[in-house]
């Protein structure tokens, strides 16, 4: 199956320019004019008053205090749910304090379900769902009746989440028969989230859609399920040599975490030829517990090789592309090790997308229990998976 390249967890052709850390492909219409740098400047004064010296843990030696990393990274997070300019950074910071800040994060997500981009509204009712915060339950329960048809799918989702399974059928309507193929492709992420293998089936009948968009939604969610066929199809996907499709796969196979996939992980660590694919393998084996490719995930924080000339694809787009996945791998890892370079990152000014990958690594790090070391490769010399049989 084709992968459109700008279909890799961001879409460009929607207007959507942003690397979710979880890799959800979210279809919006969001605005890619330039961001600007009032988040930062705001945020440092805040953070200067609330942690006095804290800048000063010297990442240069090597020192961090925990403890005012922490805090300084929430900070950044709740002040980009407020940021005004793009709302890719708001749901960016959604999608980072759905799984980090613990307890403290929950109003800040409860406020975004309020917003007034419906990207944004999106996030807020997935992440609520998925933090099975019951509080919210009136405004993701008015939410069912956004002007929005994807923020009715993420309602629907997060009462589901609730215990409120009486209207979920409704997704799989969303899914089969809207006619909007965004709307399509949101009901088949978020039925990926679900936890429901039962919902493979009405997958699987996605997978018939016009819209290349649907059905590689439709792949991964049924992956994310347990479907093997499906996540045989995205381990061939990561062996096609194309960087964006490989990119996708790994993240995908990535979101299931099926340890049997490691060695496809460390064969593309070792051999790809894009620095953006060994980065989506270097998380997906930091997310199962290995650090192998910690070196890699460090030294891309600050991109230093090669860019691809592509009109599509400018300079900009791609360096931030690099530093996110650096990022993120580097927080799947959970090295201490990192976090003097990712605390730098996260004081710099250029783009507040940068700060929030940031501060989501950095509570990754902080908060985290990380399983157990992997063992040795599961079979030395041929990756896992070849193309399912017809």
């Amino acid at each position: 199956m084709k992968h459109d390249r700008n279909q890799v967890r961001r879409s460009k052709v929607e207007g959507l320019n942003v690397l979710t850390f979880d890799y959800r492909l979210l279809t919006f219409d969001l605005p890619t004019t330039p961001l600007r740098t009032g988040l930062t400047l705001a945020l440092l004064t805040v953070v200067g008053l609330l942690l006095p010296g804290c800048a000063a843990t010297q990442s240069s030696r090597g020192i961090v205090d925990r403890l005012a990393l922490r805090t300084r990274a929430l900070n950044y997070l709740t002040a980009a749910i407020r940021y005004p300019h793009n709302p890719a950074v708001r749901v960016e910071a959604v999608e980072a304090l759905e799984t980090c800040g613990q307890e403290r994060g929950l109003p800040w997500l409860r406020s975004a379900l309020m917003d007034d981009h419906p990207a944004v509204r999106f996030a807020a009712c997935v992440a609520v769902g998925a933090r099975r915060d019951g509080v919210a339950s009136n405004a993701v329960h008015a939410a069912l009746d956004d002007p929005d048809a994807s923020v009715q799918v993420a309602a629907l989702f997060a009462l589901h989440r609730f215990g409120r399974k009486q209207r979920t059928g409704r997704i799989a309507t969303f899914l089969l028969n809207h006619e909007s193929p965004a709307v399509r492709r949101n009901a088949a992420l978020v039925l990926g989230l679900l936890e429901e293998p039962g919902a493979i089936k009405v997958l699987a009948r996605a997978m018939k859609d016009a819209d290349a968009g649907v059905r590689q939604h439709a792949l991964e969610a049924m992956a994310r399920l347990g479907n093997a066929e499906a996540s045989q199809e995205l381990a061939f996907m990561a062996n096609t040599g194309v960087g964006s499709e490989e990119v996708f796969a790994l993240n995908a196979l990535a979101a299931t975490g099926n340890p049997v996939y490691q060695d496809t992980f460390r064969y593309k660590l070792a051999t790809a030829p894009h620095i953006e694919t060994r980065l989506a393998a270097a998380r997906g084996l930091g997310l199962l517990g290995s650090t192998e490719g910690f070196e890699i995930a460090l030294g891309a924080l600050r991109p230093r090789g090669p860019l691809l000339k592509d009109a599509r694809d400018p300079p900009q787009g791609q360096i931030l592309r690099r530093r996110q996945l650096a990022a993120a791998a580097l927080g799947a890892m959970g090295q201490a090790d990192a976090l003097p370079a990712l605390s730098e990152m996260l004081e710099e000014s250029g783009d507040p997308r940068v700060q929030v990958s940031a501060a989501r690594a950095i509570l990754d790090i902080l908060e985290t229990n990380r399983p157990r070391a992997l063992p040795a490769a599961l079979t030395p010399t041929q990756p896992t998976g070849n193309r399912p049989a017809r």
